[in-house]
């Protein structure tokens, strides 16, 4: 509280402390004096009394004249400070006794005539000696009341005295305090001033030329200096402002990611708006572990950097919202600051290229080797045959000889019917028309049922809430691929063999479920029947191109397969394909 008192009030505080300091000083040294006066004096009439009294006691204690004594008691009555006054023979009873008979305290009083105050009397005890023998002592009780009373006006004198002077001390301290406040209020005024308007032009007007002019002369100086530097300030910010923007303009408007990360915590310090765009998540001051980074990335970024101050092309893959993004971290360690200073690049169309070239370029030896290889062995075995019929002079034989050129033509065919299918597959943009799903499937199975297993029997449950709209072309390839897979794999060991094919259509996708109890798929090829060219068993007479093209056209309409197997039980495979009813136009539903 007293330090938010303002200068005037510290100054008059500052007085009247050490006023009435003073006074408190002086008082009490006046009260202890007088108050060890009074004591005194009251201690040596008492004494002189007491003595006095003994003196007149020796003979009516010699004669046992109780009367005497008690006469000589009487005379005290002129002593108002007395309380009471006994005379004790040497017996230690009570001879003779003034007022009442005195009660001694119950402490140790000295025989030598001394007086001690104590509770608010004075106890005098004097010894009546005659000619070196003890004839008994005077015992002498008297009260300190004009003592008090005395002492109290004294305390209210000193304190009326006190009061004018503290109140003749205010009155100066408050006159004479405007010589130290007065100045120094307007130095405050000054600066308040400056304060709330910022103007540095104004100065204070000196008046003295004791302390407080030398600092008014020291302030005016100092805001000489601020006002220069104010003045350059100014030119430096707005340089610095017109530098900022445009870097900012930059930083923010720049097609690569920029920013600042704590190399222990990985916390984006900063980064610019294509950074959070490329990285795919909102602006935020937690770690990016996790979120961006896996464990095994940032160790590695972090190691380099420590290692060799810096790091480039660092490739990071992201997988947001089912897309695949892969990223370029390049930058180097400020070891000062233990921040990783760096950009990020979007890669993903130049790597997804890169993998796309790597993939068709496998797929190309894959496919021309064994496409060369398949396309090969039909003729070879076409060539055998016909040099063989040559020689045959039967005609049954040369019948027979016909019937397998026969099939390995439609092998051939069916190789190059395959081949032309993933050709256009590829090259053909997917095309959005009415589908009648339950009918494109009734002549799928009308087709495929020129070679269908005896005792085969076929299920359908075609669930269809709402039109569908897709490429007619390749759905139709996506059935005939799953369903005559189904009627070829079939158990021979089976009771009851069954393809089951289940349909349900809704607004976003078709989803189709086609399901048998043949032989089955083994774990170990699982992996690998959506390759190209590869056969599962070794009952398979096909190009192994059927599931690859199946797999490739699903794709191609953005959708997914998947599919449950095991041996001597069964498949089922499982298709999602987008609906694209609510991209169509109305006038096109029809």
């Amino acid at each position: 509280m007293l330090k938010n008192l303002s200068i005037k009030g510290k100054l008059i505080l500052i007085i009247l402390v050490v006023t009435i300091s003073v006074l408190i000083i002086g008082f009490v040294a006046i009260y202890v004096s007088f108050s060890s006066a009074l004591k005194d004096d009251l201690n040596h009439n008492m004494v002189n009394t007491a003595k006095i009294v003994a003196d007149y006691s020796i003979t009516p204690l010699q004669f046992g004249d109780k009367d005497r004594a008690i006469d000589i008691l009487e005379k005290l009555k002129n002593e108002p400070q007395i309380e009471c006054v006994h005379i004790e023979g040497y017996n230690g009873g009570i001879f003779a006794f003034y007022n009442s008979e005195c009660k001694m305290p119950d402490l140790v009083l000295p025989n030598n005539g001394k007086g001690i105050f104590h509770e608010g009397f004075l106890h005098v005890v004097q010894p009546i000696v005659f000619k070196n023998k003890n004839l008994g002592r005077i015992y002498l009780r008297a009260n300190t009341k004009e003592i008090d009373f005395k002492t109290t006006q004294i305390i209210v004198n000193m304190l009326v005295i006190g009061l004018v002077v503290v109140i003749v001390a205010f009155v100066f301290a408050n006159r004479l305090q405007r010589l130290i406040s007065s100045p120094v209020e307007n130095l405050i005024k000054t600066t308040h001033q400056i304060s709330e308007n910022g103007n540095y032009s104004i100065r204070v007007q000196k008046k003295y030329d004791d302390e407080i002019g030398s600092l008014y002369d020291n302030f005016n100086h100092m805001l000489n200096q601020i006002e220069y530097r104010q003045q350059e300030e100014t030119k430096s910010k707005k340089a610095l402002a017109e530098s900022e923007e445009k870097f900012r303009n930059i930083y923010q408007n720049s097609i690569i990611g920029i920013f600042q990360a704590d190399i222990n915590t990985a916390e984006l310090i900063e980064a610019n708006d294509k950074t959070w765009k490329m990285l795919h998540i909102s602006p935020t001051k937690d770690s990016v572990v996790g979120k961006v980074l896996s464990l095994r990335d940032a160790a590695r970024i972090r190691k380099s950097l420590l290692e060799k101050g810096f790091i480039e092309n660092y490739e990071i893959f992201l997988e947001k919202d089912e897309k695949k993004y892969w990223l370029s971290i390049s930058g180097k360690y400020l070891n000062q600051r233990n921040v990783f200073e760096g950009v990020i690049k979007d890669i993903t169309e130049e790597k997804e290229s890169f993998l796309e070239l790597k993939r068709v370029n496998f797929e190309l030896d894959n496919f021309v080797y064994h496409t060369s290889h398949d396309l090969r062995s039909p003729l070879l075995s076409i060539l055998g045959l016909i040099s063989i019929s040559k020689n045959e002079k039967s005609l049954e034989s040369v019948m027979h000889y016909f019937d397998l050129i026969e099939k390995s033509v439609k092998r051939l065919d069916a190789l190059v019917i395959n081949l032309l299918t993933l050709s256009r597959n590829s090259r053909v943009d997917k095309q959005k028309q009415l589908v009648d799903i339950k009918e494109t499937i009734q002549e799928t199975i009308e087709i495929l049922n020129l070679n269908k297993p005896e005792k085969l029997e076929i299920k359908m449950d075609i669930k269809q809430h709402s039109k569908f709209f897709s490429d007619q072309t390749r759905v139709n390839i996506i059935l005939n691929n799953l369903i005559s897979n189904a009627y070829k794999y079939q158990n021979p060991s089976q009771d009851q063999p069954y393809v089951s094919i289940e349909v349900e259509v809704t607004d976003e996708a078709m989803n189709l479920k086609v399901e048998d109890n043949g032989l089955g798929i083994s774990p170990e090829s699982q992996s690998k029947v959506f390759e190209m060219f590869y056969r599962a068993t070794d009952q398979a007479h096909g190009s192994g191109l059927g599931l690859y093209i199946v797999k490739n056209v699903i794709d191609k309409l953005k959708g997914s397969i998947r599919f449950t197997s095991a041996i001597r039980k069964g498949t089922a495979f499982h298709v999602t394909l987008p609906n694209h009813v609510n991209e169509v136009p109305e006038s096109e539903e029809s």
